[in-house]
Order: C-alpha cells, then sequence, then structure tokens
C-alpha cells in the first residue's frame, strides 16, 4: 500500500488468553513523470495501485485473529475452535477513479484445520514472501480471488515420524469475474500440498511440494462457431467436469467431440498450470538462509523436462543478530533469478509426442485473457501483459511479452535503529510470445528505493514514508518513468 496507519487495540479474555484487533486507515498519494505508476509502485500490491497517475489513496481496515496465550503455560487454555475475520476498503481518486475491496473474509480453525471464505491477501508457493519478486504463479499483484478454502495453513507434525516428516495443504473453489471480454461465469480451483523435513527446532529443513491451479467452466463471450474451444458456445461446468478438473484427466482418449470442443476433446477440460517447487533453509549464528526452485508447469513440458531451464531461483539471507545502533544494518537480502524462455521450444504441442512445446505460459487458447484477475496478472508481474504496454501485438494473446531472464536483487535494513530502508532492483531481458508473429525483444530496468523514519509524539507512534521509483527502457512499449511516493504511517497501541 502507499500509506499505511495501523491503529491496534486487544481484547482480553482472564487476563491470560487475548484476541487481538486491528484497525488501520491509508493515505498516500503518487506521481510520476510520464503519468504511468513506476513498476515497483504498483508491482504485488494485491492489484490496488493503478496504472496510472496522480493517484490518491483513501483507505481503511479492521481484521480479528486468533486468540492467543499471553505465556506458554496458558497455551492448554486456548480452545481447539476459534474465528476471525479481515476487511479493507481502498479508494483511489486520480485518472481511475476506483473503490476497491482486497479483503473482506470470515475463517475459523478446528485444531490445525482452517476454512475460510472470501477475498484474503496470499502468496502461493515456496519463496520469500517479504522481498521477493512475486512467487511466479500467485504472487498477490492482482486483487485476492473470492474463494472458499479449507487447509491446514501451517505445518502439521506426522506424529509415527516423531515429527520428522510435516505436511500442509489447501483445497479450494473459486470465482473469476465477469467483467472480462473472453469467458464469463467461470470458476476456480486450487489445491496446493507442501513438506517439510526436518523437526521445528532443527538447525536445517528440507522443503518440496506443488500447487495446482485451474481456470474452468463458463461461457464464452467470443465466436465459435467451428467448436474449437467450446461446445455451442460452452465450456464443461458441470460435476463430472469438476471431478476431471481436480484429477486432471485427460479427455484425449474418449476424443468426444459430441459433449466437447476440439480443444477439451483432444486434451483436458480447463486451463491447467501451477509449479513444483523445492527449497531448504539454513539457521546458524543468527543467520537464516533459505534457497527455493519454482518449476514450471502448463501442459506436459515438464514431465519429459523440455522446459526444465524455465522457473524462479531464489536465495535469502536473513539477519537476526543484535543490531549495531551506530551504523547500517542489513536485515535481509534477496537474490532472485527468472528463466522462462523455454516454454518447452519453439515447436508446437503434439499430443502423441515429446514436442509439447510453446507453453505460452499465462496464456490460453479459451480464456484469452489468461492467467489474470481483473486485467491483473495474478503470477509474477514480470510476465508483461497488453494492458501493461502501449502496442498491443494480437487481440488473442493477453500476455505479450511471457518469456524472459530476469536478475532481481531487494534488501532492507535500518541505521542506527532510527530509518528503516528499502531497496529493489530487476533487470529484464524480455521476447514476445511464441504465438505472436513477430519476433521483438527488449531490456527494462526498475528499481526502487524506500525511507521510513519514526517520530515519537506523546504516546502515539508516527512514521512518515518517501519512496522513489525508476523504470528505464529500451523499447517502443514503454518509456522511461521516475515516480514518488509520499506517505505517513501512524500507530497507536501497537
Amino acid at each position: 500500500m502507499i500509506c499505511v496507519t495501523q491503529i491496534y487495540a486487544q481484547q482480553h479474555d482472564n487476563g491470560k488468553i487475548k484476541r487481538v484487533i486491528k484497525y488501520g486507515l491509508e493515505a498516500g498519494t503518487i506521481i510520476s513523470s510520464t503519468g504511468e505508476t513506476p513498476f515497483w509502485l504498483r508491482a504485488n500490491k494485491y492489484g490496488t495501485v493503478p496504472l496510472t497517475s496522480p493517484v490518491f489513496t483513501l483507505g481503511g481496515s479492521v481484521s480479528s485473529d486468533y486468540k492467543k496465550a499471553v505465556t506458554k503455560e496458558d497455551q492448554y487454555k486456548l480452545s481447539k475452535f476459534d474465528w476471525g475475520y479481515g476487511l479493507n476498503v481502498v479508494g483511489n481518486v486520480g485518472k481511475e477513479n476506483q473503490l476497491l475491496i482486497p479483503e473482506a473474509y470470515m475463517k475459523a480453525k478446528y485444531g490445525a484445520f482452517e476454512i475460510y471464505a472470501g477475498r484474503r491477501k496470499e502468496i502461493v508457493g515456496l519463496v520469500d514472501t517479504a522481498l521477493s519478486s512475486g512467487s511466479y504463479i500467485w504472487s498477490g499483484n492482482a486483487l485476492p480471488i473470492p474463494k472458499v478454502q479449507i487447509s491446514t495453513p501451517n505445518f502439521v507434525p506426522l506424529g509415527f515420524t516423531g515429527g520428522f516428516l510435516s505436511l500442509k495443504g489447501s483445497y479450494a473453489h473459486g470465482w473469476f469475474e465477469n467483467s472480462r471480454t473472453d469467458v464469463k461465469n467461470f470458476y476456480l480451483h486450487q489445491k496446493t500440498l507442501y513438506f517439510r523435513l526436518g523437526k521445528p527446532d532443527w538447525k536445517f529443513h528440507f522443503y518440496g511440494g506443488f500447487n495446482h491451479q485451474v481456470q474452468w467452466g463458463g461461457e464464452l463471450l467470443y465466436p465459435d462457431p467451428k467448436n474449437i474451444v467450446s461446445k455451442d458456445g460452452k465450456l464443461p461446468s458441470g460435476f463430472n467436469d469438476y471431478i476431471g478438473v481436480v484429477t486432471g484427466k485427460s479427455l484425449a482418449v474418449e476424443s468426444d467431440t459430441s459433449k466437447f470442443g476440439l480443444n477439451d476433446a483432444g486434451n483436458r477440460a480447463g486451463n491447467h498450470l501451477g509449479t513444483i517447487d523445492l527449497g531448504f533453509n539454513i539457521t546458524a549464528g543468527g543467520i537464516r538462509i533459505l534457497f527455493y526452485r519454482q518449476n514450471i508447469y502448463e501442459d506436459g513440458s515438464l514431465f519429459y523436462l523440455n522446459n526444465i531451464s524455465d522457473g524462479l531461483n531464489g536465495l535469502s539471507i536473513s539477519n537476526f543478530k543484535n543490531s549495531n545502533s551506530n551504523s547500517i544494518n542489513i536485515r535481509k537480502i534477496t537474490f532472485e533469478y527468472l528463466h522462462t524462455l523455454s516454454q518447452g521450444g519453439s515447436s508446437g504441442p503434439g499430443l502423441n509426442s515429446r514436442t509439447r512445446g510453446q507453453d505460452d505460459y499465462f496464456n490460453n487458447g479459451q480464456y484469452q485473457n489468461g492467467w489474470s484477475y481483473y486485467g491483473k496478472s495474478i503470477g509474477s508481474p514480470l510476465l508483461i501483459h497488453s494492458d501493461d504496454i502501449k502496442n498491443v501485438l494480437s487481440d488473442k494473446i493477453f500476455f505479450q511479452f511471457n518469456r524472459l531472464t530476469s536478475f532481481y536483487l531487494a534488501l532492507k535494513g535500518d541505521w542506527k535503529k532510527k530509518i528503516n530502508f528499502e531497496y529493489r532492483m530487476v533487470t529484464s531481458q524480455l521476447l514476445n510470445s511464441y504465438n505472436v508473429n513477430s519476433s521483438i525483444s527488449f531490456s527494462q530496468l526498475s528499481m526502487i528505493f524506500i525511507l521510513e523514519k519514526e517520530i515519537n509524539i506523546s504516546r502515539n507512534r508516527l512514521f512518515s514514508n518517501l519512496s522513489f521509483s525508476l523504470d528505464a527502457t529500451d523499447s517502443d512499449f514503454k518509456r522511461d518513468n521516475v515516480g514518488i511516493n509520499v506517505g505517513i504511517i501512524w500507530r497507536i497501541n501497537e
């Protein structure tokens, strides 16, 4: 968010168990040299910052988490059942006037299990959530999709392994927006499963798992007279179709064109995509090192290792040592490398071969607005789409430049414990989609530097916030751009 004001209140039960209720106010403004909001001032902001500037933002929030024990001795007094909620409303005034609700949810838990319904800010995938350029498949770049989800939000140790093996996972059903130009009344299926090797108190842990995302069902909003991508304008939306979506059932064996369009009959219902993730962390001497790798899949290319070079690689180093009050202290530094050039190769997919190229990440022949929600990428913001460039190469290709290599650096820390700072920089070389009948490439550099200073006023805490952002490119599709964000942060009873 451009600027955040947070007010905290606490509700105590018997003096030992408490529920924390957070109230927030938001206000801020962005100006830029081109009338376009610079990349890092809007990327991964859950769709709340518009593309155009200047813009003034005002919003508010209230949320309640589960009750917590004041001391370890009181942990046993916590009920297995508890509930919580969250609401966040944001208004933007500028070239685009918007009233947005990035969060509105109710949640409840019983033991290790949680269920929630509504919109909720989330990041999916094994990644450094604090400083990443964005988890490849679900980065927090777009407005949260409304869902009903059952999950184990934390790793749950399996007793028979003595806590050596822990699991966490989720299963969700969601609804896409009907303001799109491609398909209406269609759904999201999402599930995740991740494991951790190593007991909670160990200094080394190994992680692995996958996430599975599917756009499915709905009715076409564009013509399909030959039933190529649909059956009489309808996409498979029944219960049996849902079971096939969940299991990833192939329809190619039956190839029933009496029920399905040619596209689904020769493949499977829905647009399937996700990542298979691996990682490990080491903690020693007040330093935590996290390495992660996200492998991309959209069809059989990963199975045949044709696109194994594609993926997000990350290294994050966190410093928990006592800081020096008279110097600059680096709290965390993160490096990432994203590669999406391969996509299984330049040869088109063949159902009876191992070629399976031209994966065309985030694009889809049926859902022509691709892996997006309200015009923004659900996944990594580094893959550039048609709403983010001046010239559209193809009306049917939403993510125009989805082949790229990018190097990313981010760090945060403080100076003399008085001024907090954060720096992010990414440099990318982008090429157009395989399915665009042209060959265009360009490079882009985006960076941001954020300063935050606390000003003590009586019992209140007031923070001033200042951000400088820069975009530089050699492209005809983008322009060099400089932007400034000015804001304040106010907290009471933190």
